[in-house]
């Protein structure tokens, strides 16, 4: 696959955008209009659901104000996105021009697993107990129990956060220590309390 420069930087740019989203909230209005200009859309719709909650959310950026005149129906790139087995979200690119191009769908399939990790390390803030955020766990501590109490082995923490695996079971040992517990399931056990 080929990319010109220019479609790299934006495509960069983007994929800044989603590691610096904090709250899925924030995702839409951060992010789409650039989505948007990276795909040379009319449109692009987000929609996320919660499967276990049955919450939805829906958004759509529009750079046209209404459909072009020759009525036809636009041409689409989907974008599935399951971060994990309860959450199921949809990007949709849409434009009248042309269609899309063989490039441009592998340019949107990069975009699978920054929004992805995004919405997974959102939720998983989520799930640390906030006493434990007072610093009881440093900020490393607490980001691999939060993988941990994701499923995650030490070898796929090791991968995500670019440490060793020897590193990552160092740093369960204190949080053990910390935690005052003698492993794993007691440790996410207390976490998720």
């Amino acid at each position: 696959m080929y990319l010109s420069l220019h479609t790299v930087r934006q495509l960069l740019s983007v994929v800044d955008a989603i590691a610096g989203i904090t709250d899925p909230q924030r995702f839409p209005e951060s992010c789409l209009h650039s989505m948007c200009d990276l795909l040379a859309s009319d449109s692009v719709t987000y929609h996320v659901k919660d499967l276990h909650t049955g919450k939805a959310h829906h958004v759509e950026f529009r750079r046209l104000s209404g459909p072009p005149e020759n009525g036809f129906r636009p041409h689409r790139v989907t974008l599935s996105v399951e971060p994990f087995p309860t959450l199921h979200a949809t990007v949709v690119f849409s434009r009248h021009a042309r269609p899309f191009s063989d490039v441009e769908h592998d340019v949107c399939e990069l975009l699978r697993e920054p929004i992805a990790s995004m919405l997974r390390r959102v939720r998983s803030d989520h799930l640390v107990d906030p006493a434990l955020r007072d610093g009881e766990l440093t900020l490393r501590e607490q980001e691999i129990v939060r993988l941990v109490a994701l499923g995650r082995t030490n070898v796929a923490i090791a991968h995500e956060l670019a440490l060793s695996p020897r590193t990552v079971a160092k740093h369960l040992e204190h949080v053990y220590r910390k935690l005052r517990v003698d492993g794993r399931t007691a440790a996410v056990a207390r976490v998720l309390g």
